[in-house]
């Protein structure tokens, strides 16, 4: 079943694609779900991202801004509201970005991300990740955002971190499907369900009603033993 699933979204995703777009991730970045994109914010506005993931039960909430072009600064926050439910079983998530290069449909850019953990999560030490992005322009497939990166500061059993995306529109610019592959969690300590597991494949759609407010439905860890879901709504804010 899992492979039939793989199967139908990879044909899905081969079709004509719109130019690049982006939310506000779980964890900060501009991005898709999980996973950071080349694209920034533009320079002024606060983008506001939460929702609900419904196993185990937390509820996330992120945002990012950009107070120079192509730099963008971001924040982010998993709240567990299960048995866990300590505040500082979850790290506060900072981030930066800049988008370095850009020419015709290619675009590349640097970040790093810094969790801020409480002694709840039983985590030794602070992660620091970087990370790399690049994304092309490919024809009829659109734009493919792949990136890697590499955590400082603790122990996680492995080096490298991987992650590749995809987006399609569905119904002209307003319904968006996207997928994303990532072989690291989304951050250390508690929350979603896949803290110990590698080889992540994240699939779902966005509505964007209109230039400020979006709707989102996810679908977590589609390939391996488990299925979790997650509904979630973004703000867009002209701050300054």
């Amino acid at each position: 079943m899992r492979k039939i699933i793989f199967v139908i979204l990879c044909i899905f995703f081969l079709f004509s694609f719109v130019p690049l777009f982006g939310n506000t991730s779980i964890t900060g970045p501009y991005g898709y779900f999980t996973m950071p994109i080349t694209s920034t914010p533009s320079r002024g506005t606060i983008h506001i991202n939460s929702g609900y993931i419904f196993d185990p039960g937390n509820i996330y909430i992120s945002l990012n801004t950009s107070v120079l072009k192509n730099w963008e600064l971001s924040a982010g926050k998993e709240i567990l509201t299960g048995e866990d439910g300590e505040i500082g079983a979850t790290p506060f998530i900072f981030g930066t970005k800049y988008l370095f290069y850009q020419k015709g449909g290619f675009r590349a850019a640097a970040g790093l991300q810094v969790e801020l953990l409480g002694d709840a999560a039983n985590v030794d030490g602070t992660p620091v990740s970087l990370y790399g992005v690049i994304s092309e322009s490919a024809g009829k497939i659109g734009y493919v955002n792949i990136g890697l990166g590499y955590t400082l500061g603790i122990d996680v059993g492995y080096a490298i971190n991987f992650f590749v995306g995809l987006q399609k529109a569905v119904i002209g610019e307003k319904l968006f499907v996207i997928g994303e592959f990532t072989n690291y969690s989304v951050r250390q300590g508690l929350g979603l369900p896949w803290s110990e597991e590698r080889g992540i494949f994240n699939g779902g759609v966005v509505l964007e009603l209109t230039d400020f407010l979006k709707f989102k439905f996810i679908a977590y860890d589609l390939l391996d033993h488990f299925l979790t879901v997650g509904l979630g709504g973004e703000l867009k804010i002209k701050a300054f």
